[in-house]
């Protein structure tokens, strides 16, 4: 057995203890990482809302853009059956959203969601999508980035196909750029 497979099976062996303290609950800390290597695997019977980021910056001069969905629809190829590095990523990236859609949902009264870590991984997102950030070729966002970035924002919204504006679930404080 070479050294990395020694690693992952002790990850794994490490997470079933912690588990295996709360036997009985599957949710908890613990069970936060595993998420790396399952995506979310929530189906809807019918066509319910989904969570959707969206994100604003401002520039130096104090001017806001206005809100700009991430989401990744990105064109298609027949090689990408094969090989599809930029997909992956994107929907990786929607995959994270979901998650924490899933987090405010599961949140107790009085937590802060700040401190969850897909809050924080959301916010890089935002960051990087608002201030031109790419899936291999392809932009984050249809809209030119915002530059100088100073401050952003980025909400998530509960989006029904034919309703784009959707549900307000989480906006977030102003982020300064630099932080």
């Amino acid at each position: 057995m070479d050294f990395t497979t020694a690693l992952i099976v002790a990850y794994f062996a490490l997470l079933a203890l912690g588990l295996r303290k709360r036997w009985g609950v599957i949710e908890g800390p613990w069970l936060f990482f595993f998420r790396a290597f399952f995506p979310n695997w929530k189906f809807y019977h019918g066509i319910n809302p989904a969570p959707r980021l969206y994100v604003r910056g401002q520039c130096q001069e104090g001017a806001w853009s206005e809100w700009r969905l991430i989401y990744p629809r990105l064109p298609r190829k027949i090689g990408h059956l094969l090989h599809n590095p930029a997909v992956n990523l994107a929907l990786a990236h929607q995959n994270l959203v979901d998650h924490l859609a899933n987090d405010i949902n599961d949140l107790p009264d009085g937590g802060d969601i700040r401190e969850r870590v897909t809050y924080q991984l959301v916010s890089r997102l935002a960051q990087q999508a608002i201030a031109g950030g790419c899936w291999g070729g392809h932009p984050m966002i249809a809209q030119e980035p915002v530059r100088p970035l100073a401050a952003f924002q980025f909400e998530v919204r509960m989006v029904l196909p034919d309703n784009p504006s959707g549900e307000l679930m989480l906006q977030s404080p102003t982020i300064n750029a630099w932080n």
